[in-house]
């Protein structure tokens, strides 16, 4: 009896999650194997961790989501020619593997070794009659980038603080997507919109691409 109480509360934990897009990919024809990977809350203490460590303050919104869920990952198939086939796939990563994308230089390096701080440079948005576009993120000190999502290898989607000051407690954060040309394109201000933009794009292969200026390869098309 307890067994079955604990399945609908975490079915129902499950729902609010997902927003009920697991019932709708259930129902939408030729999808199969729909899979939502349950997971326990993060402790309080490991995200007070991460923020110490990081010198970062987490974002509200997703602070709750670790306190609900330490990550997500929901991944489904469709079915073409009796064979299943993966295709969607929508992760947000644990605490613990929440990560810079850019570590510390090895002692090892060479000196004069390229870096991604080497790719920064300043733009000047000048053109007249367009609103601003946010100011991309650096790759040096100014910018602290989190990995929240590898996209299989299509690029990467980044909690970033820009802005930083060394020894600097960040607040403020956004979340961008780093394509594999490494150009920096803004998704949304908050982890909220990002993880209801994620929902609503089901989790398809390279989805971020659509907020880039050249949009998905063919093959995704």
């Amino acid at each position: 009896m307890e067994d079955t109480k604990d399945a609908f509360v975490f079915k129902g934990v499950a729902e609010r999650l997902t927003l009920g897009i697991t019932r709708i990919l259930e129902n939408m024809p030729g999808v199969v194997d729909v899979r939502f990977a349950e997971r326990e809350p993060a402790e309080k203490r490991t995200l007070l961790f991460w923020e110490q460590k990081n010198t970062c303050i987490l974002p509200e919104d997703l602070r709750d989501f670790y306190l609900t869920t330490d990550g997500f990952t929901l991944t489904w198939s469709v079915k073409l020619d009796d064979e299943c086939v993966p295709l969607g796939c929508m992760m947000i990563n644990s605490v613990g593997r929440l990560c810079p994308l850019l570590q510390p230089i090895s002692v090892f390096s060479l000196p004069n070794a390229p870096s991604l701080a080497d790719l920064d440079w300043e733009e000047s948005s000048s053109e007249t009659g367009l609103e601003p576009a946010p100011s991309a993120p650096h790759f040096d000190s100014r910018s602290r980038i989190y990995e929240l999502d590898s996209c299989g290898g299509n690029g990467k989607v980044c909690l970033v603080y820009k802005n930083c000051t060394p020894g600097v407690v960040a607040q403020h954060s956004e979340i961008w997507f780093l394509d594999r040309s490494l150009c920096w394109h803004f998704l949304t201000a908050t982890f909220t919109a990002y993880y209801r933009l994620m929902i609503t794009h089901l989790g398809l292969p390279e989805w971020q691409y659509a907020y880039t200026p050249y949009g998905p390869s063919p093959q995704a098309k």
